[in-house]
């Protein structure tokens, strides 16, 4: 739709900022900036890496006053820019956002692909159809063996590269300035592709990702600062750096291969859209939902691992459990049955003696008291374990469609009579991922 009539406005656009440049009829202005190490985004794996020399650059701008004027006076008088208006009718916004910002990138260079590009967004943006959005993240709590590491056409891993952690500051007669950013830590660099209709909704499956993330194995992800790019009018191709406030670390970690790339990719494609909306946290929760936020808590906790053993066992309360006498060996029996008939844990004596003993750390940390000295090496030993069930439980739940009170049913059944396992067995046939 009205896709030659693009095209025709941006090359009339194109040709009038060229000609009215080559013949210095639009005022501009020197910028001058330095191109510096951003020393607020911190690499694990190489303390030392990149650290350049600062650069000054300078270049001519087109003035923005006078790109006001360009815009009033030659491109809304054009006859292609009129036409296309008043076929747009009250949707005209984008069409304006398109014509500036081809003015602004013709006046830098806009070459044939560039212009294409601008007008198929432009042209899907009007029909409403979702356009590409680039999502470049600083990554923590997961590492890479091999760089890149491409887990899809759409999602890629790699170390960094000097220019993912250059900034630009532009400087004056009066010095420099730059909007300071959060510390981030990081060991690895995210790329993300996704189609989306806005960049709110791009931006929401970033974050679901990364949620996902810290399923596929135990792993305190964070990504606390990433930028995104896209043709939506919102960002007309430039980078909105997104700072979502300090680093969140965590004690657990994990690395990826080659090896796990395949394993990965149907992993994120099966499981991000079973994850809540981000952008949604006042809606109800169910239980699952209020088990992974335990889970992602104890990610994240630090001091003793009491912390993290109370909140990896009160996620597994959240599944387990609904309000009856003998919690402790309520909750350790069902359990050590379900993830012996999940098959991640066959050994279900050994999976009930560790929840039990946790709870009994959870009772007595949660009323006020902590470990003595002798116990602590018992409990460091135990919360990454705990950690795995919660994980395990968690991400099965996700993908079972039956209710939490059929689930404890079934498992109360299958300890009473083991020949019913077979309905539990049945419910957890829809758990692809373990």
């Amino acid at each position: 739709m009205l896709e030659n009539e693009i095209a025709q406005l941006g090359a009339v656009i194109r040709g009038a900022v060229t000609k009215d440049k080559k013949a210095d009829a639009l005022t501009t202005r020197r910028l001058a900036r330095v191109r510096r190490r951003d020393f607020t985004l911190k690499y694990h794996e190489d303390f030392g890496f990149a650290h350049f020399s600062p650069e000054r650059i300078e270049q001519d701008i087109w003035d923005w006053r006078d790109q006001e004027r360009f815009q009033d006076s030659v491109v809304k008088n054009l006859e292609q820019y009129k036409a296309l208006a008043a076929a747009l009718g009250s949707n005209s916004d984008p069409l304006e956002t398109f014509a500036r910002a081809v003015s602004l990138a013709s006046f830098h260079g806009l070459d044939d692909t560039e212009l294409s590009e601008r007008v198929a967004a432009l042209g899907r943006e009007l029909e409403g159809e979702p356009l590409p959005v680039k999502v470049t993240a600083f990554i923590d709590g997961l590492s890479i063996r091999e760089s890149p590491l491409i887990i899809s056409d759409r999602f890629t891993l790699r170390q960094p590269t000097p220019e993912d952690v250059a900034e630009y500051v532009i400087v004056d007669e009066y010095g420099g300035f730059s909007f300071p950013l959060n510390e981030t830590w990081f060991r690895v660099v995210g790329e993300f592709l996704d189609d989306a209709v806005s960049t709110g909704a791009a931006q929401g499956e970033f974050l679901r990702t990364v949620e996902a993330l810290r399923l596929f194995r135990v792993g305190g992800i964070t990504t606390s600062r990433y930028g995104m790019r896209s043709r939506h009018p919102l960002l007309v191709g430039q980078w909105d750096v997104i700072s979502s406030g300090p680093s969140r670390h965590s004690r657990f970690a994990y690395t990826l291969s080659a090896s796990d790339a395949a394993d990965l990719n149907r992993f994120l494609h099966d499981i991000v859209p079973l994850l809540p909306d981000p952008f949604q946290p006042d809606r109800a929760a169910t239980e699952t939902e209020i088990a992974y936020t335990r889970y992602r808590d104890a990610l994240f906790q630090d001091g003793p691992s009491e912390r993290t053993i109370t909140s990896a066992i009160t996620a597994l309360e959240a599944l387990f459990l609904k309000g009856e006498p003998e919690l402790a060996h309520r909750l350790a029996q069902r359990v050590s049955v379900f993830l012996r008939v999940l098959g991640t844990r066959p050994d279900a004596g050994t999976t009930y003696g560790h929840v039990s003993r946790g709870y009994r750390i959870r009772s007595t940390f949660i009323h006020g008291n902590s470990l003595k000295a002798k116990d602590r090496p018992q409990a460091d030993s135990l919360a990454p374990v705990l950690m795995e069930y919660a994980r395990e439980c968690a991400l099965a739940f996700l993908q079972i469609s039956a209710p939490k009170e059929e689930v404890l049913s079934q498992l109360d059944r299958a300890m009473i009579d083991p020949a019913t396992v077979n309905g539990l067995a049945a419910s957890l046939g829809s758990v692809a991922h373990r």
